[in-house]
């Protein structure tokens, strides 16, 4: 009895640690997604920059969600395609800031009410598929050392019950 009882555990344990890993590794995506889009980005290599910054957008990542939304908007590495544009904004607007809620305003107000009422259940599936809660991400406006300058930091977090074994 006690050698099961052992044997269970050690393989809840290992199923539990198999958890953890595709945690990290989907931390570790979206952290390094997130860097090459942005390298590719301002290097100017959109098709490169499109790949990775979608991959670090569902993961939840904010400003990967922002950067997307320009790509969409200026037919940069994809097709243009507003509609894209505006969900990814609205997901990337779940975060207080400025800059990017200014862009999602401004594409909001341009469309008519049956766009909008047409858009918004979209815009609901893609907060929830790639938001923040959905995707375990936090962000908060940090400055940087020596600067007054307050950017926005996000962070995907893991679920401290699944650190456990």
């Amino acid at each position: 009895m006690k050698k099961l009882i052992l044997v269970s555990a050690v393989i809840f344990s290992l199923s539990a640690l198999n958890v953890n890993a595709a945690k990290n590794t989907e931390v570790y995506d979206y952290e390094r997604a997130s860097e090459l889009g942005t390298a590719a980005f301002k290097n100017k290599s959109y098709d490169n920059a499109f790949k990775h910054l979608d991959k670090a957008s569902r993961l939840g990542n904010k400003a990967a969600q922002y950067t997307l939304a320009l790509l969409y908007m200026g037919g940069q590495g994809v097709k243009q395609d507003y509609t894209q544009a505006y969900l990814w904004l609205n997901v990337a607007a779940e975060v207080k800031h400025n800059k990017w809620r200014g862009l999602r305003d401004k594409i909001h107000n341009a469309l008519s009410e049956e766009q909008r009422n047409v858009l918004q259940p979209l815009v609901q599936e893609h907060i929830n598929k790639f938001g923040a809660k959905a995707q375990e991400v936090s962000c908060s406006k940090r400055s940087a050392v020596g600067s007054n300058i307050r950017v926005m930091r996000c962070v995907k977090q893991l679920n401290p019950e699944e650190m456990r074994l």
